[in-house]
Formats: structure tokens, C-alpha cells, sequence
């Protein structure tokens, strides 16, 4: 009856010395296993050539076993079986087990030199693979830089109008509620401005548009001039309509609406309403456009707060 393979022996070839101890220990196998020792000495040799040329392709070491299969005597190793020797008998367990504790204890007992390049072979492994990894690293992080940048350009792309280079009406909406949850949170003082052109579309019809966008440039100009730069937001809410979200109290609020008004030669109605703790979009806007109609009403080219409108008076032009 047959019996089942199982191993002898198993090494990690890493250097030449390895192979030439792994020889070694598969002929002295043989030799007390009663084989050929002659015969099993030409497909030893055989089966060196073969490892060196399968070391060619491998990331870091080999790892072989000498096996036994009733009388046949072979090496494994990735996928290939190698046979060496047909005993001419099958030896006994007690035997095959002796064997395989002599043949552990002899890989096991390497010299002193064999260890010594077969540690340095390993740290150089190691260095070489670390300058690898970290070069991949380097690539991944350039990669992943390049991409943050693109999506941070798409994303400015999506929020920014064209025309002016202000945030666009989406923007100005998310903007909007993002700084009202801020300035209730942190007790943070902050504006509504709203502005609107007087008469734009007259000077829009008597010069034409080129005039106009230029018109609506100078209008975003000023603005950004009039506030503080990464800390106000600005927007072009669409036609000669904008609005200015302003982390300051109404007084100073009311000085930027001043400075708007210079800029643009006195041609810019603009409404002021101040944050309020209890406040929604919604009602922080209605008392913004309401002290918007309050400036329009008063006769165009001035700003009004939401305490100067005038009690039972609503709408828009």
C-alpha cells in the first residue's frame, strides 16, 4: 500500500551557498535512505540548474521541499515537481522521521559566514525594496496632488460666474446657509447686502452689451475692493443683481455700502440686514430685499438698513 508524500525537508533559497546546502542535504538523504547515491548525484546537479534558472524570476527567495512518496525521493517548488531518486525499498516511518529531524537540524545549523551574506543579502533586499515602495509612494502622492487640483479647479469652475469671477447664484445659495449656521453658532456677527444697478438696462440698450459686461466687471471690481479679501463673500446673483455676505455689524456693513456707492459714481441701490439668532435663509433674505426696495424708494443710488424701511411698505421694482 502506497503511503501519502511528506516532506523531509524545506529551505528558503536565497543566495548560492543555499542551493549548495540544499544539495548537500538531499545527497546525504539518499545515501541513508539506501538509494543510488551516483545516479541521484547527476539529477542533484540537474536540479541546480533548474532552481538558478526559476531564482531568475522570483521577488525574493525559492522555497523547496524534499519530498518522499513510498520509494520515490523528489523536490517541489512553485508549481514543479523534480524527481531524484527510486529507492529500493520504502522506508519505515520511524525512519523517515529520524531522517527528517537530522535533516532540520542541519539546515538549522548554518555557519557563522553563510549567515552573515545571507542576512546582508536580505538587508539589501530590504533597502532595495523600501526605495521602491517609497518611489511608488512618491508617485501615488503626485498622482493623487494632480487629481485633488483638478477637482478643486472643477469645483471653483462650478461655482464661479464667468463673466464677473464672483461666486454664481449656486454658490451664493450654499454660501449663504453655511455662513447663517456660522454666525448662530459662534455668536458671529454677519450681513446680508444686497445690490442692484439702477437703470442698468438703459445703459445696457444705449451701449450695448460689451458696455454692459464691462459695466457689470467694474461693478464686481469694486466690490472686491471694498471688502476683506478671503474673509467676505461676494457673489453675482445674475444680471446687474448681487450680494455681499459680510462677517461684521451693520456699521461697518453700512461703510463697504458707502465705499460700493463711490466706486460706482452713486449708481447703486443696496439693502443691509443683520444676522439674527432666531433667523432662517428665507427671513434674512425678505428683510434684505426688503431695505433694498427701502433704498429704491428713497430714490435710487443709496443704501438702506432693515431699520430704516418703513413700516407697512413691501414689494420690489
Amino acid at each position: 500500500m502506497e503511503t501519502a508524500a511528506r516532506p523531509l525537508l524545506s529551505l528558503a533559497l536565497i543566495v548560492e551557498p543555499d542551493r549548495q546546502r540544499l544539495a548537500r542535504f538531499v545527497i546525504d538523504a539518499i545515501s541513508t535512505l539506501g538509494g543510488d547515491v551516483f545516479s541521484a548525484s547527476a539529477r542533484v546537479a540537474l536540479m541546480l540548474e533548474t532552481l538558478r534558472s526559476d531564482a531568475l524570476s522570483a521577488p525574493t527567495h525559492l522555497d523547496v521541499q524534499l519530498m518522499i512518496e513510498d520509494r520515490a525521493v523528489f523536490m517541489e517548488w512553485n508549481d514543479r515537481r523534480f524527481g531524484i531518486s527510486m529507492l529500493p525499498v520504502t522506508p519505515g516511518m520511524q525512519h523517515l522521521d529520524t531522517l527528517s529531524e537530522q535533516l532540520r537540524f542541519a539546515s538549522e545549523s548554518a555557519d557563522p559566514e553563510l549567515l552573515k551574506r545571507r542576512n546582508r543579502q536580505i538587508s539589501e533586499d530590504l533597502e532595495r525594496y523600501m526605495r521602491d515602495a517609497q518611489a511608488q509612494i512618491a508617485e501615488m502622492e503626485a498622482v493623487l496632488e494632480k487629481k485633488k487640483r483638478e477637482l478643486e479647479a472643477s469645483i471653483h469652475q462650478a461655482e464661479t460666474d464667468a463673466l464677473t469671477g464672483l461666486y454664481n447664484r449656486g454658490a451664493y445659495d450654499i454660501r449663504l446657509r453655511e455662513s447663517l449656521l456660522r454666525s448662530q453658532r459662534q455668536q458671529e456677527s454677519m450681513c446680508l447686502m444686497l445690490f442692484d444697478l439702477d437703470y442698468f438696462k438703459q445703459i445696457n440698450d444705449t451701449h450695448g452689451h460689451q458696455y454692459g459686461d464691462e459695466y457689470l466687471r467694474k461693478m464686481a471690481d469694486v466690490m472686491r475692493a471694498s471688502v476683506r479679501q478671503h474673509v467676505d463673500i461676494l457673489c453675482r446673483m445674475g444680471g446687474d443683481e448681487f450680494a455681499a455676505i459680510t462677517f461684521c455689524d451693520t456699521r461697518i456693513s453700512a461703510r463697504i455700502a458707502t465705499k460700493v456707492l463711490g466706486g460706482m459714481g452713486g449708481k447703486v441701490s443696496i439693502g443691509i440686514a443683520t444676522c439674527r439668532a432666531g433667523d432662517t435663509v428665507e427671513s434674512l433674505v425678505g428683510r434684505s430685499d426688503a431695505a433694498l426696495y427701502e433704498a429704491k424708494r428713497r430714490g435710487r443710488g443709496q443704501f438702506a438698513t432693515e431699520d430704516d424701511i418703513t413700516p407697512g411698505v413691501v414689494g420690489h421694482d
